[in-house]
């Protein structure tokens, strides 16, 4: 079995390139960095128990499922630059990056499946697939393309859960009413591309502790309407650094929609 599943992937991954060591001499540094020392540090493996899923498609407004999305969208164009870099064809560059990067972040999923405290869920690893899914339409020959982006504010509401929504730069990554996540419609020759934001607030928890009606009257989504620049166009060589600017995005004026209301922002981040 271990044999043929060798050779589908020398099918599937077949190409000529230059320093294949040194491509995934870099792949296993980085899943090790990245991936294997919070495996240690996160989990107590003494609580690990019989694997198992769970549904949590409907808490925090699916902020936690767009940033899977956005994760995962970025980590498959970093091993395709990788790939790219170590002289690898675009056609096996973008297998590598949608499939590595998909593996590495659904691997997540079947740790956390032996854990009471989360358990696997399939929204995650759909919304991993969603990720890799449109990196690899953004790698086919058009004009266009959507770029997925991410921006952060801090909230008030982290003080009233630091425990769950951080504190100080852990917010970033834990408190979701801060979070927002943009997709960016860009085309080819214009600098500027049509940014579409997706925002939530009230996001405390006290998921299957409150009552849902006491959740949902506390909870809403904002939605927002904005621009963002086109990096690719600004830079005359793709750099590594670019990766930092096509992630991001970059304050500007926002049209805000929220609680049935519009309003303006004058600088939206």
């Amino acid at each position: 079995m271990i044999t043929e599943l060798g050779i589908i992937l020398a099918i599937f991954f077949a190409d000529t390139t230059k320093r294949p060591e040194l491509f995934f001499g870099g792949v296993f540094a980085s899943y090790a960095g990245t991936y294997g020392a919070p495996f240690l540090a996160w989990y107590d493996w003494r609580m690990a128990q019989g694997w198992r899923l769970f549904d949590d498609g409907r808490e925090w407004k699916q902020m936690d499922k767009l940033g899977h999305v956005w994760t995962t969208y970025h980590l498959s164009w970093v091993y395709h630059d990788w790939a790219r870099f170590c002289g690898y064809s675009p056609a096996a560059a973008r297998r590598l990056g949608a499939v590595l990067a998909w593996s590495f972040q659904t691997s997540i999923e079947l740790v956390d499946g032996f854990f009471p405290k989360w358990g696997a869920s399939l929204w995650d690893a759909l919304s991993n697939t969603v990720g890799s899914g449109i990196f690899w339409i953004n790698t086919l020959s058009s004009p266009w393309r959507v770029d997925v982006r991410f921006s952060f504010f801090p909230s008030p509401y982290a003080a009233q859960r630091p425990e769950a929504l951080g504190r100080g730069v852990s917010q970033i990554l834990k408190d979701y009413n801060g979070q927002t996540y943009w997709l960016v419609l860009l085309h080819e020759k214009f600098p500027l591309g049509l940014a579409i934001g997706h925002g939530a607030r009230g996001l405390l928890g006290g998921y299957g502790r409150e009552p849902i009606s006491t959740i949902r009257a506390r909870e809403h989504r904002r939605w927002l309407l904005s621009v963002d620049p086109h990096w690719e166009l600004f830079f005359k060589k793709r750099r590594w650094m670019m990766r930092i600017f096509v992630s991001i995005k970059t304050p500007f004026p926002a049209l805000v929609y929220e609680r049935h209301a519009f309003r303006v922002a004058w600088i939206y981040f």
